[in-house]
C-alpha cells in the first residue's frame, strides 16, 4: 500500500471509529450528523461524502465493520475455550455487556432502518454465528457435556430462548453474580446440580 492509499484507509478507520463513538454516547443512528463525525474525526464532511457517499452507507459499512469484529473474537475465544460451561457464560457476559452498552438498541434501531443492513446481519447469522454455534454444541455432545440424545434444534431454541431472555433483564440489574446464577440455572435447572 502506498502512502496515499495508507493516508486515505487512515482517514476512512478514524471517521469510522467516530461514528462508533457517537452512537456509544447518542444510541440512535438517526440523530448523528455527519457534521459531528467530521468534528470527531477531525475531517471536512465533503471527505466522508468522498469517501462513504452517504451518511446510511457509511454507518451501515461502521456497524458491519463491528459485528464482523465480534463475531471474528467470539470465534477465536471458541477455540480457545476449554469447556462448553465456559463457553456459553462467556457469551452470556458479552450479551449482558453489548445490552448494558446500549449497542443492541443500536443494531436493532439500525435494523428496522436499513434494510440491506438487516438482510447483512441475518447472513451473518445464517452463515458464521449459527454454524460456530452448531459446532459448539456438536463438540459438548461429543465430550458429554450435553446430552447428545437432544436435536440441535432443541439446543439451539433453549439457547435462543435463554438470550432473549437476557435481553429483557433491565441493565441496572445486570452484575457479576446474577450471570452466574444464570449460567447456573442454564445448566442445572432451579433445583440445582445432583451427583
Amino acid at each position: 500500500m502506498n502512502g496515499f492509499a495508507r493516508r486515505t484507509e487512515q482517514k476512512k478507520q478514524a471517521i469510522k471509529q467516530a461514528v462508533l463513538e457517537l452512537l456509544q454516547k447518542m444510541r440512535d443512528p438517526r440523530e448523528v450528523t455527519i457534521q459531528e463525525i467530521a468534528r470527531q474525526a477531525h475531517v471536512s464532511p465533503v471527505t466522508i461524502y468522498n469517501y462513504f457517499g452517504s451518511k446510511e452507507h457509511l454507518i451501515r459499512e461502521t456497524l458491519l465493520d463491528d459485528v464482523i469484529r465480534q463475531v471474528d473474537e467470539y470465534e477465536a475465544f471458541l477455540k480457545q475455550a476449554e469447556s462448553f460451561e465456559e463457553k456459553v457464560k462467556h457469551t452470556i457476559f458479552q450479551e449482558v455487556k453489548l445490552f448494558k452498552e446500549g449497542w443492541t438498541d443500536v443494531m436493532l434501531c439500525w435494523m428496522q432502518e436499513d434494510e440491506e443492513f438487516r438482510r447483512s446481519i441475518e447472513l451473518i447469522n445464517e452463515t458464521r454465528v449459527l454454524p460456530l454455534v452448531v459446532d459448539m454444541i456438536r463438540e459438548a455432545q461429543k465430550k458429554g457435556e450435553v446430552d447428545p440424545r437432544l436435536s440441535i434444534e432443541a439446543l439451539l431454541l433453549y439457547l435462543n430462548g435463554w438470550r432473549e431472555l437476557s435481553e429483557k433483564i433491565p441493565p441496572s440489574l445486570y452484575n457479576e453474580r446474577l450471570v452466574e446464577d444464570m449460567v447456573r440455572l442454564f445448566f442445572y435447572g432451579v433445583k440445582g446440580e445432583t451427583r
